[in-house]
């Protein structure tokens, strides 16, 4: 009897082989890159942390007690401004929501590009810095202040902020606080929700003294909120707005928060 022949493998089963061998290890090292990224990223600003100097006071929900001095009656600085300003010149303060991902130097560029993609240290990183509007003034004087950051996916940054979805996540986490060069300060949220990007929740500008556009504006920002949060805001509020972007990228999603001090 004649030996059995060998069975080929077809030249068309081979090439697909290899190219999904191809597309699997082109894959992974893409992964491979951008987790590297997120970790570079996450360290940089786990290190600037050395500059947050001490605890923030603790404020229950809906309390409207002033806690910005502190034993001896004097104003709060926890942040070394000075010292991050030697490091970049265009930090501007320090935001932090206790017990979240969010603490993190504020930039401000000359426009709202550059931060987008840039740390803190000027590296090129898809997680960017958490920036304020370039028009906004850098005191956070103006009645409206926004402030962006990504929805990054192993949730720093802003990538957090979607869990004020939960009406029970607000009463856990109810203060945003902004360090500048007087102190700190803190924001009650009062608003969330998801918006398209140029809706007129990014109106900035207004007028040095509340009048009638204003209240309307603080209305409508709180009319939007997905929940009531039985926090009142009115025309004589100061109003900080968290932006980032949502999954589908065509959205944004914001809290807005009132300052109480």
């Amino acid at each position: 009897m004649g030996r059995k022949r060998r069975r080929r493998i077809p030249i068309v089963l081979i090439v697909a082989l290899v190219l999904c061998l191809g597309m699997v290890i082109f894959c992974g090292s893409q992964l491979a890159g951008i987790f590297l990224e997120y970790k570079e990223g996450t360290d940089e600003y786990d290190d600037l942390r050395k500059y947050v100097e001490e605890e923030l006071p603790e404020v229950a929900y809906g309390e409207r007690e002033d806690a910005d001095t502190d034993e001896e009656g004097e104003r709060r600085l926890r942040i070394d401004l000075e010292a991050l300003r030697s490091e970049n010149k265009d930090v501007v303060g320090w935001i932090e929501i206790p017990d979240t991902e969010i603490s993190y130097p504020l930039m401000q560029g000359d426009d709202d590009a550059y931060y987008l993609k840039h740390t803190f240290s000027g590296n090129t990183n898809s997680a960017g810095s958490i920036f304020i509007e370039a028009l906004n003034s850098p005191d956070f004087t103006d009645l409206h202040t926004i402030i962006y950051g990504h929805n990054m996916k192993n949730g720093s940054m802003f990538g957090g902020l979607k869990e004020y979805r939960s009406a029970s996540y607000l009463l856990e986490h109810p203060l945003v606080y902004i360090d500048l060069e007087d102190g700190t300060h803190a924001y009650e949220i009062f608003s969330c929700y998801e918006i398209s990007s140029d809706s007129d929740t990014y109106t900035i500008g207004f007028a040095s003294e509340p009048d009638g556009k204003y209240a309307q504006f603080v209305d409508m920002i709180k009319a939007r909120s997905e929940y009531d949060t039985g926090i009142e805001v009115s025309r004589n509020d100061r109003v900080i707005t968290l932006s980032t972007c949502t999954k589908s990228g065509t959205k944004r999603f914001v809290i807005h928060g009132k300052k109480i001090y």
